[in-house]
Order: structure tokens, then sequence, then C-alpha cells
């Protein structure tokens, strides 16, 4: 009798393992984001909801590829706004969903034990910077306000031909972390934490705002998941840990 009650036990375990296992809420989010979302707001998410939450990180435009040719995601966490209203427009994100959630901002960095710091971006000029990283301007909205800035000072013919391009703004980073580059124009929110290597704020009057926006993606599956994870990005809630990494919030309606 113990023996059969026990099986039954089992059993009923395994089946719930299996059924009651939630799916993880697939987030395709902008590179920028990857310290915020892995060191504070998705375990903040997680263990308010208890959802789970499975990220994507890359360049806002090839990740906005993905979600064209049907990639398996639930929510479009970008860089922009241009490209999260363009996939509304599209049909695929619900245009009622679709929200901006911070403002990025642009740096310069470089590592402690490099020869030079630059203190602005018309240092860039000098040449005591061989290789500059960047992120790619055609897909990534930080390279292309880095890009914007270094026109903005006329400086597009000397700096130019030094820029070392990278797929995302999480490399960019990368390229100079690992002295294949002087230095990175790279995000606030990656190294703002950094209490080793110096940084200089690039001036956001050189560029358009780095306005960021998210949407719901049509196909979800996952809609109550996914409502749930942009309210709480956009509450009062995540304002403090916006903030402390480096974003300005955009008014709230």
């Amino acid at each position: 009798m113990h023996v059969k009650v026990w099986m039954s036990t089992i059993a009923l375990l395994i089946c719930l393992g299996a059924s009651g296992k939630a799916e993880p809420l697939k987030v395709a989010a902008a590179a920028n984001l990857q310290k915020v979302f892995t060191e504070a707001l998705i375990p903040a998410f997680e263990k308010k909801t208890g959802f789970a939450v499975l990220p994507t990180y890359g360049a806002t435009k090839l990740l906005a590829v993905q979600i064209e040719n049907g990639a398996p995601i639930d929510v479009f966490i970008a860089a922009d706004t241009a490209t999260v209203q363009k996939l509304a427009e599209e049909r695929l994100l619900i245009a009622s969903t679709v929200r901006p959630y911070a403002i990025g901002h642009l740096v310069l960095w470089s590592r402690q034990d490099a020869a030079h710091h630059p203190a602005r971006l018309e240092d860039l000029a000098s040449p005591a910077y061989a290789h500059i990283a960047i992120a790619n301007p055609k897909t990534a909205p930080y390279g292309f306000a880095a890009q914007e800035s270094v026109a903005k000072l006329g400086l597009t013919a000397s700096v130019a031909p030094k820029l070392v391009q990278a797929e995302n703004i999480g490399q960019a980073l990368q390229f100079a972390q690992s002295g294949n580059a002087e230095v990175a124009l790279t995000a606030l929110s990656l190294v703002i934490q950094d209490k080793t290597n110096p940084y200089t704020v690039v001036d956001d009057k050189l560029h358009a705002p780095i306005m960021q926006s998210l949407g719901l993606v049509r196909t979800t599956t996952l809609t109550t998941q996914a409502l749930a994870f942009i309210n709480f990005l956009t509450s009062k809630d995540t304002e403090k840990v916006w903030k402390r990494y480096g974003y300005s919030l955009p008014k709230r309606p």
C-alpha cells in the first residue's frame, strides 16, 4: 500500500514538474541594457513575479531583423524609438504597448593603464589615439549617436580613419578593455559602476537624444508575463535603478 502511494506521488510530481514549469519570457534587449538587466532589473522582476526572463542582447536593428524573420521573442527592448515604431507599423509589435522607458548617454571610456585618457571628444583627433572603438552606426543607435557627435564637431575627416567598428555597444567596450583600441565610445550604463577605469560623458547636445523604447511582440504566447515585464520596467518602482545605471527618464504619461 505504501509503495503504491509513494509511486503515485512520484508520478504526480513528475507531471507537475513537466506541466508546471513556466516557460521563460524571451526578451530581445539592446546591448546597453546588459548590466542593468543582469545585475538589477531582471532579478528584481523575477523575485517579484516568479516569472523567468531569458534575455538576448545585441544591436537594436539586428534584433529587429530577428523579429521580422519570426524569431520566438516576446518583448523587444530597443536602444532607440524609430526601430520600435517601424516594427509597430509593420504590425510586428502591438502599437498600444509601445512606449519609451529610458534615455541613454554616450561616454568616452579608456583603461586605467592607457597612455592617454580623452577629456572630451575633440581629443580623439590627436595622434595619441590610433584605434577608437565604436558600435556600427547602421545597426546600433549608440554608434549612430557617436558618429553624429563626431560629425557635429567637424571631426569626421580626422577621426573616421581611426574607427574600429563593433557589432554592438558592448563589443565596442570589449575592444577597448582588451587593448585592441585605446578608447571606446560606449554606453554610460555599461561603465558607470566601474570605479577603476576613467570615462567622460559626451555632451548630449552633440547628438539627438538616445530615447529608448520597447513593445510587445504580436506573436507572443506569454502576454501576461510580457505585459507584466513592460509595466515593471516603466513603473515608478524601477526609476531609481535606471538612474543608478546612468539613464535619464522620459516623461511618464
